[in-house]
């Protein structure tokens, strides 16, 4: 007996070993097959015919970047990158095709409706680079677009965002230079301003010539340095252009999956896409670089970073998909191609699986019955088999389904209780450097809860009737059970992405199929199960890298008031339970299933333990910064008669990440001092701060200031007047018409006072809705840039409804001015502010100037 035990144990060890060892060969495979990208190509391999060389999009962007940032309104870029751009295109010619660019600058205003905090966007002087490349004969008339932005964020050499694909526009262009011929023209539209609520894009739209003959867009967008571009967002209502994607595309990376996630507002980011699709009322594809984007939006977003590999990677897809879409039909007759939403989604980036959302709903819903049906049918066989009674086997399987159903949830519920505990202990964000540890951390809570249920539940509760393979197969339906309805549902819903589900349906049905028609022979069916599950695990390993990559650098940029260790903990559940929803049932097969909740224990401590030494430490200098954004702000509050009210100058600090301000606080005295804005939200419109985008203050109530003792130097100091006031209090009106003139960034906070009400402006068409309002006050924001080196005054008018008679104040107008690129004029205190911060920390900071007044 004890030689039969060790040998079972033996065996046991052995199983365990094998599957651990398979399971992680299954994940590094994918991961390299994911992070695996082609050779690029060099100058000297050229071939001299139409290849993309990813060297000498390298070339063009070590001169790009050469300057440094090209933040909107500054010299580098309405200047250097503009004279780049139009000397690159000057030296592109070719035997066929003609090659012709306009410089566009352009004045327009643009409502965006934000839910909470809208935006009027008025601009001037905004500058684009523009190229169109057509045949000289044959020309259809219509363009497909191609969208990238020259301009970067502030502090950043845009290397990757978005240099990286303004030099692979430049690179495509040179190869259809070369071209024989091309059914219909390319319009490459070198956007100047799209940091800056993408007013570049809605300049071409609204003031180019050429943009009523656009057919469709390609828009390419940076939020990472490295790694393949994904395709985000199709459409909408054109799926033939997944159709040109799956033909043309060499190494296929899309997604439905992060479309919806991008559209649903879980990615703290937004691109010309929306504008594009939107204010233009074209269909198109949304590019982008998306995993780990540690570096987006910092200083470390520089040449180095940006891969001839990745640049390869990108010519050679987009390319393809140019050449097919500029050679179709499609794109001379747009109208008769709408057949709505397209499904899309590669498989180990070797191939990509396309279907209209139509398709998409009777697949969907005819496996799910399918696999219901499969259910059914092998529960009447199983009560055959067993000999069992009906009432019996159908309750054991009730029963199976509701174990299986709390067994997930016992897990979610562990992974989310060490999320809490691990914030609770300042040790949140331990994976975001440091991603491995994920798995000890959230992945075996979440494994051991899913196993505890169906291994209690046969310890205690013995069925004679069915021997526990029999109750292995329960176990399984139970889990399929609960994917199908979860098709149906979500499929109802409308979630595209439930085409995810599509992997378990299928090949579990097919290993049922397979296991029935061979009668569920003992020691056979496991391995068909086994084998069936190989394809989902392959397709989920590549999916959760695909996540991960991508949301794991998203963390370090959502703010300090919730903890994101919660977020990936059910990112972590979801995929694990994908994983392995369709295995762990077969722990009930084991002998000592102690020693399998064992290893996960030891798995957990040691991770925990790891997670709590410098490992866990979430940022590191050069490679996962830690973000921070201080500004030094002069403030100036006036009383209705003009007289000064509250003079100051502070220190600002918005909130970037779960660690802000205890980070700074600990490891820099002089932010110790610093304190939440608390009542100045109260006392002043919008806590009196000089927000950049007014969607900051979202996060007033988790923002710190502290006061300054230096007041800011400012370059170009703000000059406001009032030119005129006049009222018809007869009629209940009052108009009153300003100047202002300052820095390229400036912005309003127009907000009448109760009884009032803004009934015209000059800054755009109509009057848009008003954000949060302010203690019962409307408060209409204004983002006001001035572009191409253009800084003479503005004038706009406000019109306001009144009560009858007058008297009493009527309006609050904050002027905010924002010095972007001016970081020579920090004052020594704020300079010596700056030196203080941790090696670790990536800190934008730069001067800030408020006005207030009343009316």
């Amino acid at each position: 007996m004890m030689k039969l035990l060790r040998y079972v144990f033996t065996l046991e060890l052995l199983w365990s070993v094998l599957a651990v060892i398979v399971g992680i060969g299954i994940y590094m495979l994918t991961y390299w097959n994911w992070s695996t990208l082609p050779d690029g190509v060099s100058s000297a391999d050229y071939p001299g015919e139409p290849q993309f060389v990813a060297q000498r999009a390298l070339d063009d962007l070590a001169v790009l970047t050469s300057r440094g940032p090209r933040f909107a309104g500054s010299e580098t870029n309405e200047r250097f990158a503009v004279d780049f751009l139009v000397g690159a295109v000057q030296g592109i010619a070719g035997p066929s095709m003609e090659v012709s660019y306009t410089v566009q600058q352009q004045t327009g205003s643009y409502f965006l409706d934000y839910e909470d905090y809208p935006i009027t966007s008025y601009y001037r002087g905004v500058q684009n680079v523009v190229v169109s490349v057509v045949p000289r004969s044959g020309w259809s008339g219509k363009y497909l677009l191609l969208n990238a932005h020259f301009d970067s964020a502030v502090t950043s050499p845009g290397a990757g965002d978005d240099g990286a694909m303004v030099v692979m526009m430049l690179e495509m262009m040179r190869n259809l230079a070369q071209l024989g011929s091309l059914r219909h023209g390319v319009l490459f539209l070198f956007n100047g301003c799209e940091e800056n609520t993408m007013q570049g894009a809605h300049a071409f739209i609204t003031g180019h010539p050429l943009a009523s003959q656009v057919a469709a867009f390609i828009n390419l967008d940076v939020a990472a340095n490295s790694g393949r571009e994904i395709m985000f967002q199709s459409g909408p209502n054109y799926p033939f252009l997944m159709a040109y994607y799956r033909d043309h595309v060499k190494r296929p990376y899309a997604n439905t999956l992060g479309e919806e996630v991008f559209q649903m507002g879980l990615v703290p980011s937004f691109t010309d896409y929306e504008t594009l699709s939107l204010v233009g009322g074209w269909p198109g594809l949304d590019f982008a670089l998306s995993s780990y984007g540690y570096l987006y939006h910092t200083a470390l977003d520089a040449l180095e970073t940006i891969s001839a590999g990745t640049l390869q990677h990108i010519g050679d897809n987009v390319l393809g998909l140019v050449l097919g879409l500029a050679n179709g039909d499609e794109l001379g007759s747009m109208g008769r191609h709408a057949d709505g939403t397209a499904i899309f989604f590669d498989f180990m980036h070797l191939f990509l699986v396309y279907y209209t959302e139509t398709t998409g709903i009777i697949i969907n819903s005819v496996l799910a019955v399918i696999a219901l049906g499969l259910i059914v049918g092998t529960l009447f066989m199983m009560i055959r088999k067993e000999s069992a009674t009906c009432s019996s086997v159908l309750f054991e399987a009730g029963m199976s389904l509701i174990v299986q159903t709390c067994s997930i949830l016992l897990g979610a519920g562990l992974s989310v209780l060490v999320a809490v505990i691990f914030d609770a202990c300042g040790r949140s964000m331990s994976w975001y450097t440091s991603s491995w540890l994920l798995f000890g951390l959230y992945f075996v809570p979440f494994i051991a809860g899913l196993a505890m249920g169906p291994f209690l539940y046969v310890h205690f509760r013995k069925t004679p009737f069915m021997h526990e393979q029999g109750r292995v197969i329960l176990f399984l339906h139970a889990q399929h059970f609960i994917c199908s309805i979860l098709l149906i549902t979500l499929t109802i819903g409308g979630i595209r992405s439930a085409f995810v589900l599509l992997f378990p349906a299928i090949f579990y049905s097919a290993t049922t199929i397979v296991i029935v028609a061979l009668q569920f022979r003992m020691r056979v069916w496991v391995y068909i199960h086994l084998a069936g599950q190989l394809v989902p695990v392959f397709y989920f390993c590549s999916l959760t890298c695909t996540l991960f990559a991508v949301f794991i650098s998203m963390t370090g940029r959502t703010h300090n008031e919730s903890n994101p260790d919660l977020q990936i903990a059910l990112f972590s559940c979801l995929m694990a339970l994908l994983l392995v929803g369709y295995l762990t049932p077969l722990v009930v097969l084991f002998h000592r299933k102690v020693y399998f909740f064992a290893l996960l224990l030891l798995a957990f401590l040691v991770t925990a333990i790891v997670a709590a030494t410098p490992v866990g430490f979430p940022f590191r200098q050069s490679t996962t910064p830690q973000r921070y954004y201080i500004f030094h702000q002069a403030r100036n509050f006036h009383w209705p008669n003009g007289t000064l009210r509250k003079a100051d100058s502070i220190f600002f600090l918005y909130p970037q990440d779960r660690h802000t301000p205890d980070l700074l606080q600990s490891e820099v005295p002089a932010w110790q001092a610093a304190q939440p804005l608390g009542e100045q939200c109260d006392r002043e419109l919008y806590c009196g701060i000089p927000f950049y985008i007014n969607r900051y203050h979202r996060r007033a109530q988790s923002s710190y200031w502290m006061p300054a003792a230096s007041v800011p130097l400012l370059p170009e100091p703000v000059q406001f007047r009032l030119l005129t006031d006049s009222a018809d209090t007869a009629n209940g009106k009052r108009s009153l018409t300003f100047s202002v003139q300052g820095p390229s960034h400036m912005s309003l906070y127009v907000s009448p006072t109760i009884g009032r009400r803004l009934v015209a402006w000059t800054l755009s068409s109509r009057i848009p809705a008003s954000g949060v309002r302010w203690n019962g006050q409307d408060v209409h924001f204004v983002n006001l840039f001035s572009g191409s080196m253009d800084r003479t005054p503005f004038e706009f008018t406000l019109e306001l409804v009144t009560p009858p008679g007058g008297g009493g104040v009527d309006l609050y107008l904050s002027v905010v001015a924002q010095y972007m690129f001016h970081e020579a004029y920090r004052t020594p205190e704020f300079q010596s502010l700056i030196d203080q911060m941790p090696p670790y920390a990536h800190t934008v900071a730069y001067p800030g100037y408020l006005e207030s007044w009343m009316y």
